[in-house]
């Protein structure tokens, strides 16, 4: 009596730590923006992002994206969040980013070719 009563409730078990986890590991995907495709060739990449990104360190992770926000872009910079805030506000700075709202956006590419020729002091 007690044998049929472990096997449904064993099965409705996995089933619910299966569900949890596939839902774990979608939010997870999307949120690193890494996605696995359909094809052979896009699960076998996709997979390969995982596994990199589960051994490199969230912050060097983020450096592979195009485009930064300001938070992003501060840490790239290796500066304070107020300080870019200066620079952006400072005409001369010649920072290059997109103001969209309230927001501010950094092209990665642009922020190291502004390093590259950039002469501005931060106090």
């Amino acid at each position: 009596m007690l044998k049929d009563k472990v096997l449904p409730f064993s099965i409705f078990c996995l089933s619910i730590s299966i569900i949890i986890s596939a839902v774990i590991i979608a939010n997870g995907m999307r949120s690193n923006g890494d996605y696995v495709g359909t094809g052979l060739s896009d699960m076998s990449q996709g997979l390969s992002n995982i596994v990199n990104n589960m051994y490199n360190n969230n912050d060097n992770v983020v450096y592979t994206r195009n485009t930064y926000d300001l938070s992003t872009a501060s840490s790239y910079l290796g500066i304070e969040e107020s300080k870019l805030l200066d620079l952006v506000n400072e005409k001369d700075s010649g920072i290059p980013y997109i103001k969209i709202g309230n927001d501010y956006i950094f092209s990665k590419g642009a922020l190291d070719k502004w390093l590259e020729t950039a002469r501005v002091e931060i106090k």
